[in-house]
């Protein structure tokens, strides 16, 4: 078993992966909301709320995992390629937590999300021909098939921040998503798959499941229509920010409704089915390194 280690521009998510029969299946998880790229248009910095907050995380996340007993693959993505200060922290983490992490770029990381979802699709025996993975991140979004991978630069806090309001958002959205939806229309295709957490949680509020209740196994293969996109954001915004906090998470409200905005922009005009799947960057990381692609991918630079 192998641990694997995704420091988001939103979220860290661990996990301890098995590998049998062919398949990686995930026996543990950890998640945290930690928003490392909250503030990174400022000054190109990871803030040192962010840093708190990260830091926090991996605290608590080792006393759930054996970093010691366990071999682990740690990448980071799209806020730690901006930044300035990203090799101290990382330095950082490696003399307090022995984590050693590794910036990939957005190609190798729109390929190992790939490896994580068609190695879900595998486990949950839903056919993997023909699809396309979204994966929309904090500061980065990618877009990919089996052999086509691609990262655009924009996120949900990146958009949110940028623009602040719903009617901003919603003004701006169409020449944010330009490129991405572009290359997403040229792809043929019988599903999309989204992955991360706006679309994970998007599921959940549709099957009734709060934030702390979340099971990965509900998700998986959880279908989604276009007509969500208005109804469970529209839903999201009446609440109160108290009841909001329960539903999708301790200040998520904005930050997925955001999201939700970007997806529907990006997807509205599509035929093909949509479902969600929990798995993505976490699970891929590990696929890659059992298939022994793990040191070719990360090469990839462009992204």
């Amino acid at each position: 078993m192998i641990i694997g280690i995704d420091l988001g521009s939103n979220t860290l998510r661990i996990a301890l992966i098995k590998h049998e029969n062919g398949i990686c299946v995930v026996e543990k998880s950890f998640e945290a909301i930690v928003g490392s790229a909250r503030g990174l248009r400022e000054n190109m910095l990871i803030s040192d709320e962010a840093k708190e907050r990260i830091f926090n995380a991996l605290k608590l996340a080792k006393e759930e995992f054996d970093f010691s007993l366990f071999e682990h693959i740690a990448v980071a993505t799209a806020a730690f390629r901006i930044a300035k200060n990203s090799d101290i922290i990382f330095k950082q983490i490696q003399e307090l937590f022995c984590i050693n992490f590794q910036i990939i770029s957005g190609d190798s990381e729109a390929r190992y999300i790939n490896l994580g979802v068609k190695n879900a699709l595998n486990r949950l025996q839903i056919p993997d021909k023909n699809y396309v993975c979204i994966d929309l991140g904090g500061a980065s979004s990618e877009i990919s098939d089996s052999n086509t991978f691609r990262s655009f630069k924009f996120g949900i806090i990146t958009f949110f921040e940028e623009f602040k309001t719903i009617k901003d958002m919603n003004e701006n959205v169409s020449s944010v998503v330009k490129q991405a939806k572009d290359f997403l229309s040229s792809f043929k295709k019988d599903f999309i798959v989204l992955t991360s957490g706006v679309a994970t949680t998007m599921a959940a509020l549709k099957l009734g499941i709060d934030y702390d209740d979340y099971d990965a196994n509900l998700i998986n293969g959880c279908s989604l229509d276009i007509q969500d996109f208005t109804d469970l954001k529209q839903m999201l915004i009446e609440l109160c920010d108290d009841k909001a906090d329960i539903v999708v998470g301790k200040n998520r409200k904005m930050l997925v409704v955001a999201g939700m905005i970007l997806l529907k922009e990006l997807l509205k005009d599509e035929s093909a089915k949509i479902v969600t799947i929990d798995d993505g960057l976490r699970e891929g990381i590990v696929v890659a390194y059992f298939k022994r692609e793990f040191d070719k991918i990360l090469k990839t630079k462009r992204g």
